[in-house]
């Protein structure tokens, strides 16, 4: 008899539990928006279903139910980190065409300068560079700083060449020249 009980105890008790496990997996899925997130969710998961297996591995009938969550859960948290991955992908890619579009912008712009005053005002304030450098931080915080960091050399290429350049018509050239 008091087998018995036991069994029906732990059928309800595993019951409970389940759905409480299946509650936090429908949470963690919700709360992850970013592919770290979604593998800290995952070992959490995996932590916790290897507790519900310590605790209900001598009943043969749990195993299969907690074996296919385990499957379940893997399967949707890699998906949903697989898109993640490859959003932010697209973003840092649409950031790197807009930023390429901006730099030629600025090649243009700072080769039309007449003094070297000039040139340095315009990279220090003008709004189209601070553009490129916020678009060089939201690499950054998307986790791309070797493109951030290409952007970062591309930027200070454009502004030396544009001195070299600048120094180099008023050297040769004489009043127009």
């Amino acid at each position: 008899r008091r087998k018995e009980l036991g069994e029906k105890e732990s059928v309800a008790e595993f019951g409970v539990q389940f759905q409480l496990f299946g509650q936090s997996v429908t949470s963690a899925i919700n709360l992850a928006d970013s592919p770290e997130k979604c593998d800290q969710a995952l070992s959490r998961l995996m932590l916790q279903l290897e507790e519900l297996e310590a605790r209900f591995g001598e009943y043969e009938q749990f195993m299969s139910e907690l074996t296919t969550k385990r499957e379940d859960v893997y399967k949707t948290l890699s998906t949903k980190r697989q898109q993640l991955l490859e959003q932010r992908q697209r973003r840092a890619q649409q950031l790197i065409g807009a930023a390429d579009r901006i730099l030629e912008g600025i090649v243009r712009r700072s080769g039309t300068m007449t003094s070297p005053d000039d040139l340095n005002t315009y990279f220090a304030s003008d709004p189209m560079v601070m553009k490129v450098r916020d678009i060089e931080e939201k690499l950054r915080e998307l986790g791309d700083p070797v493109k951030a960091d290409e952007l970062a050399s591309r930027l200070k290429m454009a502004r030396q060449e544009s001195t070299r350049t600048l120094r180099d018509k008023t050297e040769i050239y004489e009043e127009g020249a």
